[in-house]
């Protein structure tokens, strides 16, 4: 079996903040497509493509580190980084392919406010991972840290008030059951997300 090592030269803060740029044109998309749920069909497809491309970088990322002598942090949190992402992209995905499958004709203002969270909490990831490669930037970088930390914690409150007020207004089963799916998907999504920030925590504790 041939296994050949590669050039310690492989960028993977490259590959981390493609896979936040993929995340976050994929919340993007969602966003879009809860205001344009006429093209739900076609916007969901999109999504899955956008999933299917961060795929491929969680990919090359796999099959990269093994064959690494020197990576510019531990290759453990490297994989955990490419994975978190990955996962938050997953739950976009599912969101979406939810919306679709319950012919959700027009999003509530508690999906709205989640994919708005989202979003935002995206944008501060490709920050972060944008500014990582420079030590000097480890306080910035705990700013956008921070910053997700908060917007996950609004997701928590809007997902709680949104399943309070589908209870309340005693809806009928069906809309109760597939918006309480939805909510919650969307507001998993900001949980991954802040896992990422997390592992990035550590890793700048680690190498500070």
């Amino acid at each position: 079996m041939n296994f050949t090592f590669l050039p310690a030269e492989v960028k993977f803060y490259e590959y981390l903040q493609q896979a936040s740029e993929i995340l976050l044109e994929g919340a993007l998309a969602l966003q879009y497509m809860l205001d344009h749920m006429d093209e739900a069909e076609d916007l969901a497809l999109k999504i899955s493509d956008i999933e299917h491309k961060g795929d491929q970088v969680v990919h090359e990322v796999t099959n990269l580190l093994p064959r690494t002598l020197i990576t510019p942090i531990d290759s453990d949190d490297i994989q955990r980084l490419v994975n978190t992402v990955d996962d938050a992209l997953d739950a976009v995905n599912a969101s979406a392919q939810r919306l679709l499958v319950y012919k959700v004709k027009k999003p509530s203002s508690t999906a709205q406010t989640l994919t708005r969270l989202i979003v935002e909490c995206s944008k501060e990831l490709t920050f972060a991972f944008k500014i990582m490669p420079d030590k000097k930037n480890y306080a910035k970088v705990r700013e956008h840290i921070v910053r997700i930390n908060t917007l996950e914690n609004e997701g928590d409150i809007a997902c709680y008030a949104g399943l309070k007020e589908l209870v309340a207004e005693k809806d009928e089963i069906f809309n109760l059951i597939r918006w309480k799916e939805i909510y919650e998907l969307l507001e998993s999504t900001t949980d991954r997300i802040e896992d990422t920030g997390d592992v990035i925590q550590k890793v700048i504790i680690a190498n500070a």
